[in-house]
């Protein structure tokens, strides 16, 4: 996750910056707020009925995903289309199963979570390094996330 911004050195009353999963956790609430039946609470059960996924990926690539013909109650197809789209048109690697959040007595893998949300962060917002040019098919600039210490 070395994309992600460093904890600046603080002075009493400053902002920090977060880093690793609170930062990927701040992330994914920012890219898919205001996204129906999205909201973002933890790295695990915010993610169970796959529109959260879908959130982020049409956050960045709307002409991916119709995300107004989404339904919750869908689970299988909106984890399955996710992992799909974004294997296939962003060469994200399906790491997930969309058959392992049909269980309605388990919570997702908050470990498993996280690192496919990374693979999509730095898809987005990564630099090539071959090349240095951006990885993702959008022209959104990484952008430090910020929480004040209240």
């Amino acid at each position: 996750m070395s994309g992600f911004p460093r904890r600046p050195s603080r002075s009493p009353g400053s902002v920090k910056e977060l880093r690793g999963l609170s930062a990927l956790e701040a992330w994914a609430r920012k890219v898919t707020t205001g996204y129906k039946d999205v909201k973002i609470t933890d790295l695990s059960s915010s993610f169970k009925n796959g529109l959260a996924f879908c959130a982020v990926i049409c956050y960045h690539r709307p002409d991916l995903i119709d995300f107004d013909s989404l339904s919750k109650e869908n689970v299988y197809y909106n984890n399955k289309l996710a992992f799909t789209v974004a294997e296939q048109h962003l060469g994200v690697p399906a790491l997930l199963d969309a058959e392992d959040f049909l269980n309605p007595d388990l919570e997702p893998d908050r470990a498993s979570i996280a690192t496919y949300l990374s693979t999509l962060y730095e898809r987005f917002n990564g630099k090539n390094r071959t090349n240095g040019t951006t990885n993702g098919a959008t022209n959104i600039q990484p952008t430090p996330i910020i929480a004040s210490n209240h």
